[in-house]
Protein backbone atom coordinates (compact mmCIF):
# COMPACT_ATOMS: atom_id res chain seq x y z
CA UNK A 1 0.00 0.00 0.00
CA UNK A 2 0.98 3.83 -0.76
CA UNK A 3 3.64 5.35 2.15
CA UNK A 4 2.27 2.21 4.26
CA UNK A 5 4.91 4.03 6.57
CA UNK A 6 4.01 6.90 6.92
CA UNK A 7 0.69 6.21 8.31
CA UNK A 8 2.23 4.14 10.76
CA UNK A 9 4.29 6.89 11.71
CA UNK A 10 1.35 9.43 12.07
CA UNK A 11 -0.35 6.42 14.48
CA UNK A 12 2.44 6.33 16.77
CA UNK A 13 2.54 9.82 17.07
CA UNK A 14 -1.00 10.26 17.79
CA UNK A 15 -0.69 7.56 20.21
CA UNK A 16 2.41 8.82 22.25
CA UNK A 17 0.39 12.38 22.46
CA UNK A 18 -2.94 10.82 23.84
CA UNK A 19 -0.32 8.80 26.81
CA UNK A 20 0.54 12.54 27.22
CA UNK A 21 -2.87 13.40 27.81
CA UNK A 22 -3.27 11.26 30.17
CA UNK A 23 -0.52 12.40 32.21
CA UNK A 24 -1.71 16.57 31.82
CA UNK A 25 -5.49 16.03 32.20
CA UNK A 26 -6.37 17.57 35.95
CA UNK A 27 -9.05 19.23 37.62
CA UNK A 28 -8.07 23.01 37.10
CA UNK A 29 -6.11 22.86 34.11
CA UNK A 30 -6.69 25.23 31.54
CA UNK A 31 -7.73 23.85 27.98
CA UNK A 32 -5.72 26.42 25.83
CA UNK A 33 -2.70 24.88 27.74
CA UNK A 34 -3.50 21.01 27.26
CA UNK A 35 -3.77 21.56 24.06
CA UNK A 36 -0.88 24.07 22.86
CA UNK A 37 0.91 21.31 25.06
CA UNK A 38 -0.07 18.07 22.77
CA UNK A 39 0.32 20.50 19.14
CA UNK A 40 3.49 21.05 20.55
CA UNK A 41 4.71 17.83 20.97
CA UNK A 42 3.43 16.31 17.50
CA UNK A 43 5.37 19.28 15.64
CA UNK A 44 8.64 18.18 18.15
CA UNK A 45 7.80 15.09 16.69
CA UNK A 46 8.32 16.13 13.46
CA UNK A 47 4.98 15.70 12.14
CA UNK A 48 1.73 18.54 12.01
CA UNK A 49 -1.39 18.16 13.78
CA UNK A 50 -3.92 16.94 11.21
CA UNK A 51 -6.68 19.66 12.88
CA UNK A 52 -6.52 21.35 16.09
CA UNK A 53 -6.48 19.02 19.02
CA UNK A 54 -10.30 18.74 20.53
CA UNK A 55 -10.79 18.75 23.93
CA UNK A 56 -14.91 18.25 24.86
CA UNK A 57 -15.90 18.16 28.51
CA UNK A 58 -18.88 16.83 29.72
CA UNK A 59 -21.62 17.45 27.46
CA UNK A 60 -19.76 18.63 24.76
CA UNK A 61 -18.97 15.95 22.12
CA UNK A 62 -17.16 17.25 19.76
CA UNK A 63 -15.44 19.89 18.02
CA UNK A 64 -14.41 22.12 21.16
CA UNK A 65 -10.69 23.61 20.90
CA UNK A 66 -9.35 26.49 23.17
CA UNK A 67 -9.71 29.89 21.16
CA UNK A 68 -6.85 32.62 21.01
CA UNK A 69 -7.62 33.85 25.20
CA UNK A 70 -9.33 30.86 26.00
CA UNK A 71 -9.72 30.64 29.73
CA UNK A 72 -11.68 27.80 30.29
CA UNK A 73 -10.07 24.80 32.76
CA UNK A 74 -10.81 21.16 33.68
CA UNK A 75 -14.13 21.05 36.14
CA UNK A 76 -13.89 19.23 39.31
CA UNK A 77 -15.57 15.66 38.26
CA UNK A 78 -15.51 16.12 34.42
CA UNK A 79 -15.50 14.08 31.71
CA UNK A 80 -12.81 14.73 29.09
CA UNK A 81 -12.62 13.68 25.61
CA UNK A 82 -9.34 14.59 24.03
CA UNK A 83 -9.22 14.09 19.89
CA UNK A 84 -5.75 14.31 18.24
CA UNK A 85 -5.19 14.11 15.06
CA UNK A 86 -1.46 13.63 13.07
CA UNK A 87 0.06 13.75 9.93
CA UNK A 88 3.34 12.58 8.07
CA UNK A 89 3.33 14.65 4.64
CA UNK A 90 -0.88 14.40 4.30
CA UNK A 91 -0.83 10.59 5.78
CA UNK A 92 -3.14 10.75 9.07
CA UNK A 93 -4.08 9.19 12.24
CA UNK A 94 -6.85 10.44 14.00
CA UNK A 95 -7.39 9.01 17.37
CA UNK A 96 -9.02 9.90 20.77
CA UNK A 97 -9.44 8.18 24.38
CA UNK A 98 -12.11 9.77 27.31
CA UNK A 99 -10.36 10.52 31.03
CA UNK A 100 -13.54 10.37 33.53
CA UNK A 101 -12.34 12.60 36.81
CA UNK A 102 -15.00 11.10 38.87
CA UNK A 103 -16.26 7.61 39.51
CA UNK A 104 -19.85 8.58 38.73
CA UNK A 105 -18.73 8.67 34.92
CA UNK A 106 -16.61 5.30 35.19
CA UNK A 107 -19.35 3.06 33.41
CA UNK A 108 -19.98 5.68 30.92
CA UNK A 109 -16.37 5.62 29.48
CA UNK A 110 -16.20 1.69 30.23
CA UNK A 111 -19.11 1.69 27.68
CA UNK A 112 -17.13 3.94 25.02
CA UNK A 113 -13.77 1.72 25.71
CA UNK A 114 -15.98 -1.77 24.95
CA UNK A 115 -17.99 -0.12 21.88
CA UNK A 116 -14.75 0.61 20.33
CA UNK A 117 -13.38 -2.94 21.07
CA UNK A 118 -16.28 -4.51 19.35
CA UNK A 119 -16.20 -2.32 16.21
CA UNK A 120 -12.78 -3.17 15.84
CA UNK A 121 -13.73 -7.20 16.31
CA UNK A 122 -16.48 -6.82 13.32
CA UNK A 123 -14.02 -4.66 10.91
CA UNK A 124 -12.65 -6.43 8.20
CA UNK A 125 -12.59 -6.28 4.15
CA UNK A 126 -16.20 -6.71 2.56
CA UNK A 127 -18.15 -6.21 5.65
CA UNK A 128 -21.24 -3.55 5.15
CA UNK A 129 -20.44 -0.51 6.86
CA UNK A 130 -23.92 -0.59 8.90
CA UNK A 131 -22.64 -3.82 10.70
CA UNK A 132 -20.09 -2.07 12.42
CA UNK A 133 -22.85 0.44 13.43
CA UNK A 134 -24.96 -2.73 14.96
CA UNK A 135 -21.86 -4.00 16.86
CA UNK A 136 -21.22 -0.51 18.37
CA UNK A 137 -25.14 -0.16 19.04
CA UNK A 138 -25.25 -3.53 20.68
CA UNK A 139 -22.20 -2.88 22.99
CA UNK A 140 -23.55 0.01 24.09
CA UNK A 141 -27.29 -0.50 25.32
CA UNK A 142 -26.11 -3.62 26.96
CA UNK A 143 -24.75 -1.27 29.46
CA UNK A 144 -26.73 1.17 29.92
CA UNK A 145 -26.44 3.93 27.57
CA UNK A 146 -27.17 5.53 23.74
CA UNK A 147 -25.15 5.76 21.12
CA UNK A 148 -24.72 9.49 19.75
CA UNK A 149 -26.65 8.83 16.42
CA UNK A 150 -25.47 11.30 14.05
CA UNK A 151 -21.81 11.15 15.26
CA UNK A 152 -19.94 9.09 12.86
CA UNK A 153 -16.99 7.34 12.32
CA UNK A 154 -14.70 8.23 8.73
CA UNK A 155 -12.89 7.37 5.62
CA UNK A 156 -9.59 9.34 5.18
CA UNK A 157 -7.33 9.73 2.33
CA UNK A 158 -4.08 11.99 2.22
CA UNK A 159 -5.12 15.33 3.22
CA UNK A 160 -8.28 14.73 3.37
CA UNK A 161 -9.81 14.05 6.99
CA UNK A 162 -13.37 13.14 5.76
CA UNK A 163 -13.24 11.11 2.35
CA UNK A 164 -16.67 10.11 1.98
CA UNK A 165 -17.61 6.98 3.74
CA UNK A 166 -19.31 7.36 6.75
CA UNK A 167 -18.95 4.72 9.82
CA UNK A 168 -22.23 4.66 11.77
CA UNK A 169 -22.82 4.24 15.77
CA UNK A 170 -26.12 2.95 15.12
CA UNK A 171 -27.73 0.28 13.10
CA UNK A 172 -28.34 1.66 9.35
CA UNK A 173 -29.17 -0.29 6.03
CA UNK A 174 -26.12 0.81 4.36
CA UNK A 175 -24.44 -1.15 1.94
CA UNK A 176 -21.02 0.12 1.73
CA UNK A 177 -18.58 -1.82 2.39
CA UNK A 178 -15.20 -1.73 3.53
CA UNK A 179 -12.74 -2.57 1.09
CA UNK A 180 -8.83 -3.39 1.24
CA UNK A 181 -6.44 -0.02 0.48
CA UNK A 182 -9.18 2.20 2.42
CA UNK A 183 -8.21 4.70 6.06
CA UNK A 184 -10.90 4.85 8.67
CA UNK A 185 -11.44 6.04 11.65
CA UNK A 186 -13.76 4.36 13.80
CA UNK A 187 -15.11 6.52 16.77
CA UNK A 188 -17.73 5.12 18.84
CA UNK A 189 -19.79 8.42 20.95
CA UNK A 190 -21.43 7.36 24.16
CA UNK A 191 -23.69 9.15 25.92
CA UNK A 192 -26.45 8.67 29.07
CA UNK A 193 -28.02 11.47 27.20
CA UNK A 194 -30.99 11.97 24.30
CA UNK A 195 -28.42 10.12 21.93
CA UNK A 196 -27.61 12.77 19.45
CA UNK A 197 -26.29 15.97 18.92
CA UNK A 198 -26.92 19.61 18.17
CA UNK A 199 -24.36 22.60 17.03
CA UNK A 200 -23.80 25.43 19.09
CA UNK A 201 -23.63 28.80 17.72
CA UNK A 202 -19.55 29.14 18.22
CA UNK A 203 -16.10 27.21 17.05
CA UNK A 204 -12.88 28.25 16.73
CA UNK A 205 -12.32 25.09 13.66
CA UNK A 206 -11.74 26.25 10.41
CA UNK A 207 -11.47 24.78 7.01
CA UNK A 208 -10.99 25.88 3.64
CA UNK A 209 -14.04 24.69 1.37
CA UNK A 210 -12.86 26.07 -1.92
CA UNK A 211 -9.77 28.33 -3.61
CA UNK A 212 -11.84 30.65 -5.72
CA UNK A 213 -11.35 34.30 -6.06
CA UNK A 214 -13.28 35.92 -3.49
CA UNK A 215 -12.38 39.33 -5.90
CA UNK A 216 -10.88 40.94 -2.82
CA UNK A 217 -7.05 41.05 -3.67
CA UNK A 218 -6.22 40.96 0.00
CA UNK A 219 -8.99 37.97 0.71
CA UNK A 220 -7.59 36.35 -1.81
CA UNK A 221 -4.01 36.45 -0.82
CA UNK A 222 -5.21 34.95 2.68
CA UNK A 223 -7.43 32.22 1.32
CA UNK A 224 -4.19 31.07 -0.51
CA UNK A 225 -1.86 31.27 2.35
CA UNK A 226 -4.23 29.27 4.03
CA UNK A 227 -4.79 26.59 1.69
CA UNK A 228 -0.49 26.39 1.24
CA UNK A 229 -0.37 25.99 5.14
CA UNK A 230 -3.69 23.21 5.90
CA UNK A 231 -4.57 22.16 2.38
CA UNK A 232 -8.04 20.66 2.96
CA UNK A 233 -7.18 19.79 6.93
CA UNK A 234 -9.02 21.99 9.81
CA UNK A 235 -6.76 24.24 11.64
CA UNK A 236 -7.21 26.79 14.55
CA UNK A 237 -7.66 30.42 14.85
CA UNK A 238 -5.07 30.41 17.40
CA UNK A 239 -2.31 29.19 14.21
CA UNK A 240 -3.74 31.70 12.52
CA UNK A 241 -3.38 34.52 14.89
CA UNK A 242 0.15 33.24 16.10
CA UNK A 243 1.24 33.81 12.51
CA UNK A 244 -0.92 36.62 10.99
CA UNK A 245 -1.87 38.20 13.72
CA UNK A 246 -5.27 40.17 14.37
CA UNK A 247 -5.72 41.38 10.72
CA UNK A 248 -5.07 37.30 9.89
CA UNK A 249 -8.59 36.56 12.19
CA UNK A 250 -10.68 39.60 10.63
CA UNK A 251 -10.12 38.48 7.49
CA UNK A 252 -10.38 34.27 8.32
CA UNK A 253 -13.73 35.54 9.62
CA UNK A 254 -14.77 37.41 6.00
CA UNK A 255 -13.63 34.06 4.00
CA UNK A 256 -16.30 32.41 6.61
CA UNK A 257 -19.11 35.13 5.04
CA UNK A 258 -18.31 34.20 1.73
CA UNK A 259 -18.22 30.80 2.14
CA UNK A 260 -14.65 29.97 0.98
CA UNK A 261 -13.81 28.54 4.85
CA UNK A 262 -16.43 26.68 6.80
CA UNK A 263 -16.42 26.81 10.64
CA UNK A 264 -16.99 23.51 12.38
CA UNK A 265 -19.75 24.59 14.94
CA UNK A 266 -18.69 22.96 18.74
CA UNK A 267 -21.37 19.88 18.53
CA UNK A 268 -23.79 19.50 21.95
CA UNK A 269 -25.21 16.12 23.42
CA UNK A 270 -28.70 17.25 22.48
CA UNK A 271 -30.39 16.21 26.21
CA UNK A 272 -27.28 17.79 28.26
CA UNK A 273 -25.75 14.28 29.14
CA UNK A 274 -22.40 13.32 29.18
CA UNK A 275 -20.54 11.89 26.50
CA UNK A 276 -17.55 9.40 26.47
CA UNK A 277 -15.48 8.45 23.18
CA UNK A 278 -12.68 6.48 21.87
CA UNK A 279 -11.09 6.59 18.46
CA UNK A 280 -8.58 4.30 16.63
CA UNK A 281 -7.56 4.66 12.80
CA UNK A 282 -6.95 1.79 10.84
CA UNK A 283 -5.95 0.31 7.58
CA UNK A 284 -7.34 -2.06 5.59
CA UNK A 285 -4.10 -4.23 4.00
CA UNK A 286 -4.40 -7.22 2.55
CA UNK A 287 -3.20 -9.08 4.85
CA UNK A 288 -5.38 -7.62 7.51
CA UNK A 289 -6.72 -4.60 9.21
CA UNK A 290 -4.00 -2.68 10.83
CA UNK A 291 -4.60 -0.36 13.96
CA UNK A 292 -1.86 2.35 13.55
CA UNK A 293 -3.00 4.49 16.78
CA UNK A 294 -3.83 1.38 19.32
CA UNK A 295 -5.28 3.57 21.85
CA UNK A 296 -7.14 1.17 23.89
CA UNK A 297 -3.45 -0.17 24.57
CA UNK A 298 -2.83 3.63 26.63
CA UNK A 299 -5.94 2.11 28.48
CA UNK A 300 -3.82 -0.52 30.25
CA UNK A 301 -1.44 1.71 31.69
Amino acid sequence: MEDLEKWITAGDIAREALGKALDLVREGVKLLQLAEELEGYIRRMGAQPAFPVNISVNEIAAHYSPSVDDEAVIPPGAVVKVDVGVHVDGYIADTALTIALSSRHAALVDAARHALREALSTLKAGIRLGEIGSAVERAVRARGFKPISNLSGHSMSRYVLHSGKSVPNVRTSTEERVRVGEVYAIEPFVTEGAGYVVEADYGTIYRVLSVRSTGVRELDSLLRELWRRYRGLPFSERWVYREMGEEGLKGLKRLVKVRRVYLYPVLVEAGRGAVAQFEDTVVITRRGVLNTTRVLDLCRR
